[in-house]
């Protein structure tokens, strides 16, 4: 009786810390032929970035743009973005968020089929550290 309750406690433990690795390593995404939106809060002064890696966009395409729409952005000298994989590596070009406008980045060494995310950055000059910037996203062009 002893040994099937140690047996039961230890397969309880295991199965609570599975559900807790498992949902600590999800993710949302949406294919690349349809926006995914994302909030950054607290987007750092100083030109320094806040990553999400929660919400991505699977690539569909072969070519190697992605598109950014900003909705909503308070930072006084605006904001720039990126798309990053899981691992937060940056893998296109750098561009400023107008509000409502889509812009295309450049891709590097993107592939079809996988997950990218968001980054968005300050200005260098912003000294604001509580800007909140919530903006449309896709791995592929949707211009």
């Amino acid at each position: 009786m002893k040994m099937q309750k140690k047996i039961v406690s230890l397969g309880l433990s295991l199965l609570v810390l599975s559900g807790t690795v498992s949902s600590a390593m999800a993710y949302v995404y949406k294919n690349g032929t349809e926006y995914q939106t994302v909030t950054h809060k607290n987007i750092p002064a100083w030109g320094d970035a806040h990553f999400d890696t929660t919400y991505g966009s699977k690539k569909t395409m072969a070519s190697q743009i992605g598109t950014f729409k900003k909705t909503k952005g308070d930072a006084a000298l605006g904001n720039y973005a990126a798309l990053i994989t899981s691992s937060k590596k940056v893998v296109s070009d750098v561009g400023g968020l107008p509000l409502n406008q889509a812009i295309l980045l450049s891709e590097y060494g993107c592939s079809k089929g996988t997950v990218y995310f968001s980054l968005v950055s300050s200005h260098i000059l912003e000294p604001s550290n509580t800007c909140d910037v919530t903006l449309k996203f896709s791995a592929d062009n949707l211009y």
